[in-house]
């Protein structure tokens, strides 16, 4: 469940809904440049830090009085430089431009590179300063193949402070920023973040058609999925695959796009988080009107055959080693995107010799040995935790459904059989038997606790599916409490799609929580 204030709790329940939004940033270009790139400059304050504008971790700027013309602490508008500077500064030149704006020695940023990248990329992103609202007016960017210039574009008149400088970018081990001319007279040039790529960013009035989904198994009987489909405008022909100046031509799977919801609460809009996805497919009709796009998880990296290197050890460290071989691409803190409870590390596998699954097979297998539920978090991390079995405060009421919800009573659990009777749970005396085959599951005392987990899960054979007026901070695993015509149902949700097309329209389905 997403954390949102209480004004955008109480705007869900109103009969209608503030203005909503969809925002998709995608960074088109080639991953594998920005981590290898290194920042320096030819001249900086001695506060500031020109090695962090590359880095991609989350800074936070803020306005220091640098005694610039019109930037002092006497109109309370920002802060002093405290002695020890340990906050985000980025690039701060050293020389200030003129009256005129223009520098005598220009600053340059230069970006190295250990390798020669090949991959097209569609030239840079600048984040000039959004604390100080400054930007650069003029500025050249070059690439280099050794000394040999690949690439070069002098931009003039930029009056935006986050510049998308579009030229193509191939066979590069170094780039130049040159800043020229700045917005304001007497001040020193300043560089928040660059980023090795076009950033695209796609609006609800760029969108033709918008889906997320989620579906997640309780039991980790089969593999999370979480993935969003996207249409956006190709009338102009940007996407079209014979266009030889068009976007498709930077168009690479596993580039990543992230994900936001807002409403319009007050005078602002309140966001969160939808999700982190990666590019994995897309149709660009040569003759048609529109362009769409499928992304999805992180487990589109985790496709390939585990490769056992050692035959004894306990699930955390399974998992672990499942994870690493997937090489997932880190967070912007240079962190791995995984979390693994600790309890996987007080069971202890041997690895048969027919040993033979995909990187996410495994960790799936390991969280249902360990009982616990694998899925992707919002934040991109992928989780193999217990199930939280906390009751929210999300509520499907009668007032944001469509129709009443609609019940399913499965066939009555007689019994749960992990690995031929090696653990078992008895439930009733009649109905069917769960069967459950896990390799990882080897001694009597886990298989009698996963067949007691899967018994508690399963003995209630009710699930119940609707469809509503969603509020998207729902996401899949969450307990809520579904209103329908004859009673108030805590459900586990197990699947959730949103679509938007102006506003939220949800699909869901759970099963009924356990009394």
């Amino acid at each position: 469940m997403q954390n949102t204030s209480t004004a955008w709790k109480e705007a869900q329940e109103q009969t209608i809904v503030p203005e909503s939004f969809v925002e998709l940033s995608y960074r088109v270009g080639d991953p594998a440049a920005q981590l290898d790139v290194t920042a320096t400059d030819n001249g900086s304050e001695p506060f500031a830090n020109t090695a962090q504008i590359v880095d991609e971790l989350e800074k936070t700027y803020e306005k220091y009085a640098t005694f610039e013309q019109d930037i002092w602490i006497l109109d309370g508008t920002m802060k002093l430089l405290p002695d020890v500077v340990t906050q985000d500064m980025g690039f701060v030149s050293s020389e200030l431009c003129n009256e005129s704006g223009v520098f005598e020695r220009p600053p340059v940023i230069t970006l190295s590179f250990t390798q020669i990248h090949t991959t097209l990329t569609p030239g840079v992103t600048i984040q000039w300063t959004e604390a100080f609202g400054e930007h650069a007016t003029a500025f050249a960017v070059t690439a280099y193949n050794g000394a040999t210039v690949v690439a070069t574009k002098t931009v003039t008149n930029n009056d935006k402070v986050l510049s998308v400088v579009e030229m193509d970018l191939e066979n590069y081990n170094k780039i130049e920023i040159e800043i020229l001319e700045w917005c304001y007279p007497y001040h020193r040039a300043r560089i928040e973040e660059i980023l090795v790529g076009a950033v695209q960013l796609f609006t609800k009035s760029d969108l033709l058609a918008f889906e997320h989904g989620q579906s997640v198994d309780l039991l980790s009987a089969e593999l999370p999925k979480s993935h969003i489909t996207f249409s956006l405008h190709n009338v102009e022909g940007e996407w079209n695959p014979n266009n030889p100046q068009g976007l498709w031509r930077y168009l690479l799977e596993r580039q990543e796009i992230v994900v936001r919801y807002g409403y319009k609460i007050g005078n602002s809009i309140e966001w969160i988080k939808s999700g982190t996805f990666y590019m994995s497919e897309w149709d660009t009709p040569s003759n048609g009107i529109y362009a769409s796009f499928t992304a999805r998880d992180l487990l589109e990296f985790m496709q390939g055959k585990f490769e056992v290197t050692t035959t004894t050890l306990n699930l955390f460290d399974l998992a672990t080693q499942a994870l690493t071989q997937s090489e997932l691409p880190v967070t912007k803190e240079g962190q791995n995107r995984w979390y693994i409870d600790s309890s996987l590390s007080a069971i202890a596998v041997t690895l048969p010799e027919d040993f033979d699954f995909t990187c996410a097979e495994v960790v799936q297998l390991c969280a249902n040995a360990a009982c616990c539920v694998f899925y992707q978090d919002r934040n991109g991390i992928l989780r193999i935790e217990p199930l939280a079995d906390v009751l929210t405060d999300y509520v499907i009421s009668k007032h944001v459904s469509y129709a009443n919800a609609e019940y399913e009573i499965g066939k009555e659990l007689k019994a749960v059989d992990v690995n031929e009777g090696m653990g078992t749970a008895t439930n009733s005396a009649t109905g069917e038997v769960q069967l459950v085959e896990n390799p990882l599951i080897q001694n009597i005392g886990v298989a009698n606790d996963v067949a007691e987990w899967i018994k508690d899960c399963l003995k209630n054979r009710k699930t119940l599916s609707g469809e509503f007026r969603a509020d998207p901070r729902l996401d899949a695993l969450d307990k809520v409490t579904v209103e329908n015509k004859y009673a108030t149902t805590p459900v586990f949700i197990t699947n959730i799609k949103y679509s938007y097309g102006g506003a939220f329209r949800g699909e869901y389905e759970g099963r009924v929580a356990t009394p």
